[in-house]
Formats: C-alpha cells, sequence, structure tokens
C-alpha cells in the first residue's frame, strides 16, 4: 500500500486511506527545474550552453482531513510548523524514499462540516529523493559474521579481518550520490588517503595517525565537513589535515564504483568504510 509521512522532531503525520488524513494531489513529486545558462556571440547561430544547475523544489501536497476534525487539524497543523525542518516520505512495496526540507506555506484548510481540505508547500533545497536506508560497505576493518540462528558444529567465525585494496560499492539510483568515509588508525598510520578510481578523485589526510584516532570526512550536500576525533573521543574541526587536493565533492556515480585506499606508512592499521544512501533518484 502507497503512504506518505511528514516527519520532524517534534511529531509526525501518516497520509493513506485507511486513516483520517488522506491526500488527493501532489504537485512537483516528479519533474525537475533546471536552470540554464547561454551565451551567444556576433553572428552565431543559436547560442553555447555556458553552464546548468538543478533548482530546488518544492512539494506542493493537497489532501483531505476526516474524523476527529479539530484534533486532526491541531495535529497537522502542529507538525507542518514554520521554520521547523521536516522529511516528506513515501512508503511503496517495502521502499522508502523522502525529501528533506522546511514548510513554504503552512496548511492552507478549508472548513466544511464533514470534512476538511489543507494545502501545504514543501521547500526542499536538495530536490533529488533519497533512500531511507543507509549502506555502509567496509573498505578495510573487522567484518561481523555472527547471526541467529548459528550452528555450533563444525568451524565457524565471529568476525574475519576484510581488506581489499580494491572495492566495488553500487549506486542503484539515477542520480550521483554524496557519501561519508570513516578512517581509523589501529596503529600509527601515515597520511592514510580513499581514491574514487573511476573518477580519480581522491580524499587525502596529511596527518600521521596515532591508535584509535580517526576522521570522518563528509561530501554531502549542506553537511560537509572533516572531523577528526581524538583517541579519547575529543573532537575537533579537521580540514587543516585535509590535503588541498582532496575533492570535496567525491560522489558516488549511478552504476559501480570502485574504492581504492592507501597510505604512506602502514596501510595495514587501517580501518575504512563508506557510508552513502543506497540510492538517489530525480523523481518517483
Amino acid at each position: 500500500m502507497l503512504t506518505f509521512e511528514y516527519v520532524t522532531e517534534n511529531g509526525a503525520v501518516s497520509f493513506s486511506e485507511d486513516s483520517d488524513f488522506w491526500i488527493t494531489d501532489i504537485d512537483g513529486l516528479s519533474s525537475n527545474e533546471i536552470t540554464i545558462s547561454e551565451t551567444q556571440g556576433v553572428n552565431q547561430i543559436g547560442s553555447t550552453r555556458s553552464s546548468q544547475s538543478v533548482r530546488p523544489r518544492d512539494l506542493t501536497v493537497t489532501g483531505v482531513l476526516f474524523g476527529d476534525l479539530k484534533e486532526n487539524r491541531r495535529a497537522l497543523l502542529s507538525c507542518v510548523s514554520p521554520m521547523v525542518p521536516a522529511r516528506f516520505f513515501i512508503h511503496e512495496d517495502g521502499e522508502s524514499w523522502y525529501l528533506e526540507g522546511t514548510p513554504k506555506r503552512t496548511p492552507v484548510m478549508e472548513e466544511t462540516a464533514e470534512m476538511q481540505q489543507f494545502q501545504f508547500i514543501l521547500h526542499c533545497p536538495y530536490p533529488y529523493w533519497r533512500t531511507a536506508d543507509d549502506a555502509n560497505t567496509l573498505l578495510a576493518g573487522i567484518k561481523a559474521l555472527f547471526k541467529f540462528p548459528f550452528f555450533t558444529g563444525g568451524k565457524w567465525y565471529i568476525s574475519k579481518y576484510e581488506a581489499s585494496a580494491f572495492k566495488r560499492v553500487l549506486n542503484d539510483g539515477d542520480v550521483a550520490i554524496d557519501l561519508t568515509v570513516e578512517l581509523k588508525a589501529t596503529a600509527q598510520v601515515q597520511a592514510p588517503e580513499v581514491l574514487l578510481v573511476e573518477t580519480g578523485s581522491a580524499l587525502r589526510i596529511t596527518k600521521t595517525l596515532q591508535a584509535g584516532e580517526s576522521f570522518t570526512i563528509s561530501t554531502v550536500y549542506g553537511s560537509k565537513r572533516v572531523i577528526y576525533r581524538h583517541a579519547d573521543g575529543v573532537e575537533e574541526n579537521g580540514f587543516r589535515y585535509l590535503s588541498p587536493d582532496s575533492d570535496m565533492n567525491m560522489q558516488l556515480q549511478p552504476g559501480v564504483n570502485t574504492f581504492r585506499y592507501d597510505a604512506a606508512d602502514n596501510r595495514e592499521g587501517l580501518r575504512v568504510s563508506v557510508l552513502a544512501p543506497r540510492g538517489v533518484r530525480a523523481g518517483v
């Protein structure tokens, strides 16, 4: 069954045919608006495209309230509140996709005796739909193997060390995905790096890490950061340890992406993982 959900830190409202909250129409569900800049020279036929960018998305949601109108009206107005960040989810066939944004217009309510129509607009700076599930791909480290049910007979392992100089990560969406890379030292490691083979882009740390120290590097839109974490857990801004040639716009391209990790010294003392949504789509 197709359901929608509006989720904030203050609460959530679910919309479905078997509830008191119905959605009758959603405008902006699939389409993207693209801004294209062009130049034209003297006597040129046509024009030359100089740049293009995908614009933010406005999601206009129209629906109807039933049941206890007073209580349901309060619930909707309380949830779709000004300046409160939200995620708008679509759940269907075991998959969940969402947009992040804030209300551009809170619900306009049309009062009637037996039902109330409403409409609100959610403004989403990042216009692509993301999966609710993240995929954490271990490039190097301890992989857990223990799970239920388990059998005590024969030979089995609780975990194993997994290290491959090259690791493939699948993006099964139709647009590029931002990602987060985590680097942790179990012994002294000098100048670790992660390279995306297909594009040649890399994330490089200039520091020598001691055991227990780690870096978290995020290329996620709106949340780009480099966090250096001391062995005692204390965190600080780690941008000063990032090599100038590092690509803070690194993304997983649609299809197979191949990662390679390395270090100037003691690569074996490094634990590396890549975290990203399982897929991103321009429209659903």
